[in-house]
């Protein structure tokens, strides 16, 4: 998205670094919001000293309810969007007469194009309040964070906005809750009083932030801390966009790239936007608080991304790990390792379409890995996650040279902080586990011809894939048999590159297992019928 920022006259009262300073802001938000849009924002300076930041669409248009949720279907490219246009109410709730789209939104939708000058409109002042303008240090003692009002008012701008009264309805009123499948819309609009409610996606069934009932009701309550998009800022600290924001801005019918802006890193200060971290910052570890060594960053177009699992970000739903784990949305990319049960599980390995999801394909994604002096466990989201083990090369990342050019000569691998569990009995435990906490049902082996080879065997390993025909997509179950003792149970979900490239769905069909030298032939048999795997030709020979 391009955001073109139109100042009139009165911007030129306003303190020297402000142009900057909000030039800034909506640079942010077109790294962030990826569709191929140009939004014109009229800003303005108050001069009284009264108004902080207030900001909406210039113009609104009603389109039927039917239409929206046909548009916000066929555009939605993320996890959240796709819930969000998924649970849509089934039956129209403004009772035939329109939803109204900023001029923004109605073009990030595909329902205009042409859109009038300017779409949106903000306006800045002190509020009585001393600014804090910097783009780098965002938390300045007894300082408004002018960068997290700046997001506040320009994302009112493109369409976070609403009546709540029941008689007109924006998009955001279709995701305010008062409780699973009821809509709150009996707020007071002259008062700007509001019973309770809470943003959902998932037409109320998950409550993903709480929503004022006093001043602005379309911004959080301090159910959010350091916010953005927080009813009342908190001075002294970084109010920077949250995981939460960006689910909102995704639903409000916008693209949005994953591992943005926003994903909370625990320091020893409290949680900070990892886009906020530097070289030399102190985070919280499982081990202690130690300092940021380097940080890399990657971004991709869509593109180059295709269909792969191993590139695609993954998203872990609050929860989904354990009581409170993490604590809201949290984007990781693919082989990431998160902690559960003591190891590391690669993120996507995780996926289940439910609590753990992982996007077709993306209209573009960025990635920040932090690395620390030795491997370490960092607390994002209220999640250990893992840091930057130097497995990935580094050369991927678009600001390696400047490692190199800090740390000439070093780049060595250490050992890793906990064992990382990728296949076997243990991978398919940990994603029994998350499955049950999503109620989501593994599906049964199939019974129909078992395809695959045992390609290795020698030495005390066994090695090979196993896939049945009528069930590619459930990992076999093998018994290691000498005769008629199991010597091993077996599951083939290792993944393998050359079965994907071979069309074998996404590759997870390798096992390699270490069994006894003994005497004796050694067998693997589907466990549910007995069915024999064959030895490859060249073992065979």
């Amino acid at each position: 998205m391009q955001i073109n920022l139109i100042y009139d006259s009165t911007t030129s009262y306003a303190p020297v670094a402000f142009t900057a300073a909000l030039n800034y802001a909506a640079q942010e938000l077109d790294t962030l919001i990826t569709d191929n849009i140009t939004v014109s924002i009229d800003v303005s300076w108050d001069r009284s000293g009264h108004i902080l930041g207030e900001g909406g669409p210039q113009i609104v248009q009603g389109y039927g309810y039917n239409r929206v949720v046909d548009a916000l279907r066929a555009h939605a490219a993320s996890p959240a969007a796709r819930i969000a246009a998924a649970d849509m109410p089934a039956s129209d709730p403004t009772g035939g007469t329109s939803v109204y789209l900023s001029e923004a939104q109605a073009e990030a939708l595909g329902l205009m194009s042409g859109t009038s000058v300017p779409d949106g409109s903000v306006i800045f002042g002190t509020g009585g309040t001393t600014l804090n303008f910097s783009t780098t240090n965002l938390a300045v003692s007894g300082q408004e964070d002018f960068n997290g009002v700046a997001l506040h008012e320009l994302v009112h701008a493109l369409g976070r906005s609403g009546w709540g009264d029941g008689s007109t309805y924006s998009l955001m009123d279709l995701f305010r809750f008062s409780s699973a499948g009821v809509l709150e819309n009996s707020a007071n609009s002259s008062t700007g009083n509001s019973p309770p409610a809470y943003f959902s996606i998932d037409n109320g069934a998950t409550a993903l932030a709480s929503y004022s009932t006093i001043s602005d009701y379309y911004d959080w309550s301090t159910t959010v801390p350091a916010d953005a998009f927080d009813a009342f800022a908190i001075v002294g600290v970084a109010n920077t966009l949250s995981a939460v924001d960006q689910t909102l801005i995704a639903a409000l019918g916008f693209d949005v790239a994953c591992f943005c802006p926003g994903t909370l890193i625990e320091t020893p200060g409290g949680a900070v936007a990892v886009e906020r971290l530097a070289i030399g910052d102190e985070v919280v570890t499982r081990e202690g608080v130690r300092r940021i060594k380097w940080i890399g960053r990657s971004a991709y177009e869509g593109r180059f991304l295709g269909s792969n699992p191993l590139m695609l970000p993954v998203n872990f739903a609050p929860g989904a790990l354990g009581d409170g784990v993490p604590t809201r949305l949290l984007t990781v990319s693919p082989g990431h390792g998160v902690c559960l049960a003591d190891v590391l599980v690669p993120a996507w390995r995780l996926v289940n379409g439910v609590s753990v999801t992982q996007p077709t394909q993306e209209g573009a994604v960025s990635y920040i890995h932090i690395e620390l002096e030795r491997h370490g466990l960092l607390r994002s989201e209220g999640c250990w996650s893992e840091s930057y083990l130097n497995e990935t090369p580094r050369g991927w990342f678009q600001n390696a040279a400047e490692y190199f050019a800090l740390y000439p000569g070093e780049d060595s691998t250490g050992p890793a902080c906990l064992p990382r569990v990728e296949d076997g009995v243990a991978l398919q435990a940990l994603q029994h586990f998350v499955n049950s906490r999503a109620g989501v049902v593994a599906p049964a082996e199939g019974a129909g011809t078992l395809r695959g080879a045992v390609e290795h065997m020698g030495q005390g390993l066994y090695a090979g894939w196993a896939q049945c025909a009528a069930a590619p997509d459930v990992p076999v179950t093998l018994l290691a048999m000498r005769g008629g003792e199991i010597l091993a149970r077996v599951v083939a979900n290792r993944y393998r590159a050359d079965l994907r490239a071979a069309g074998l769905g996404s590759g997870c069909h390798g096992f390699v297992v270490a069994l006894p030298e003994a005497d004796g032939e050694i067998t693997l048999r589907r466990a549910l019928d007995g069915a024999v795997l064959q030895m490859a030709a060249a073992q065979a020979a």
